[in-house]
């Protein structure tokens, strides 16, 4: 068989695109776990005194299945649980009187009406002005923390040059897989940025703050019209260069409870909204653009390739492109299983693929239903 030149350069560019698509995957890009390799980590013996802040949510049941789990930490260091829950919510006043004899639960409590306000934030501003301590964890009543050492494993990244510690969080065993794929692949971008250069966001609960640095720049100040992103404001205002802790060991872990489909839907509908006002966002956005871009490029180049060297009969082009897409498929999902591994999420091998070339329709559909929205939705200003 006499190989062209022709047949060359296609097969060296498909060689080189698939080799460059496969490290434009944020599920190469490695995650190193601080908790192992920074000397500046306080010692067990020299921990923080700690807040956690929960907010209720109107979610008493929540409440009464999780407020055990964060009463009976195993915490060295003195440590309180602060609930912000709604005036006249009975139910979650029942939740909080039945565990008042434990010392280290406090209460306290926003108005039901709050004008030109999230109750989210204004739940957060109290709760934070209501905390004894400096370093304050803020957690939905609808978490939980997988182990009783998870403060100890939080603290344990409080170092005196920290300002934001970020933990890992992400939906229980019992929701949908692609659900979980999705807030995975997302942290990998967001925790690896906080880790080498400014933190971006939170893309969940989990967080650590300092409750005088959140007093002194006047908390949400900037953005307090906006319904959503409680979290994501706290992590891209307070961020400073090599400022933030990233908490990734299995102690650390939270997990959230299944979310119902809209509920879902309506989190990402609802971080379109807030993406528009945080700051820092081209060099993380761009990145993930680029990643998506390579990958759906090589699997059409790859496409194409197998389908005109059949119909040409270039069994060179044929057998190499081939090769390239079995090779992408198997070592993408290789990547991936590592991660889900590193991270305790049970996602069966195979769906991999399927949900990365899921995500674009995904996001279509997420800003498709963004610009339907009623964008007064997003804002306490409905004026």
């Amino acid at each position: 068989m006499i190989i062209d030149n022709l047949s060359i350069i296609a097969c060296l560019i498909i060689v080189l695109l698939t080799a460059t698509s496969l490290f434009a995957n944020p599920f190469v890009r490695k995650i190193q776990n601080e908790g192992e390799a920074d000397p500046r980590l306080v010692d067990e013996q020299h921990l923080p005194n700690v807040t956690v802040l929960v907010l209720a949510n109107n979610n008493a049941q929540a409440l009464d299945a999780h407020l055990p789990l964060l009463l009976t930490q195993d915490y060295p260091a003195a440590y309180e649980v602060v609930v912000v829950g709604e005036q006249g919510d009975l139910n979650v006043e029942t939740v909080v009187k039945q565990f008042s004899q434990n010392k280290h639960l406090y209460a306290t409590y926003i108005p039901p009406r709050s004008l030109f306000m999230s109750k989210k934030k204004l739940a957060v501003a109290l709760g934070v002005k209501a905390a004894h301590y400096d370093w304050v964890i803020l957690l939905d009543s609808n978490c939980h923390p997988v182990s009783d050492t998870w403060l100890k494993s939080m603290a344990s990244h409080m170092d005196i040059d920290a300002n934001l510690v970020i933990g890992y969080s992400n939906y229980d065993e019992e929701t949908k897989s692609y659900y979980r794929f999705d807030r995975l692949r997302n942290d990998c971008y967001l925790l690896r940025c906080a880790q080498r250069s400014i933190a971006y966001r939170a893309n969940g609960v989990n967080i650590a703050f300092r409750k005088s640095e959140f007093i002194k720049d006047d908390g949400y100040r900037g953005n307090l019209h906006l319904v959503n992103g409680e979290y994501d404001f706290i992590v891209n205002k307070y961020a400073r260069t090599d400022s933030a802790r990233i908490a990734i060991d299995e102690d650390a872990w939270i997990r959230e409870e299944k979310p119902t489909p809209k509920a879902w839907h309506d989190r990402n509908i609802c971080y379109a909204n807030v993406r528009k006002y945080l700051e820092r966002s081209f060099g993380i956005r761009a990145l993930y653009n680029v990643d998506m871009t390579m990958m759906h490029l090589n699997y059409i180049v790859l496409v194409l390739a197998i389908v005109a060297a059949s119909i040409l009969q270039n069994w060179i082009v044929l057998a190499v492109a081939s090769l390239a897409l079995i090779l992408t498929l198997v070592l993408r999902s290789m990547a991936a299983v590592k991660v889900y591994s590193q991270f305790g999420e049970h996602i069966a091998c195979w769906k991999t693929v399927f949900f990365e070339l899921y995500i674009v329709w995904h996001s279509l559909a997420t800003n498709i239903r963004y610009a339907k929205s009623d964008k007064r939705d997003f804002s306490t200003h409905k004026l």
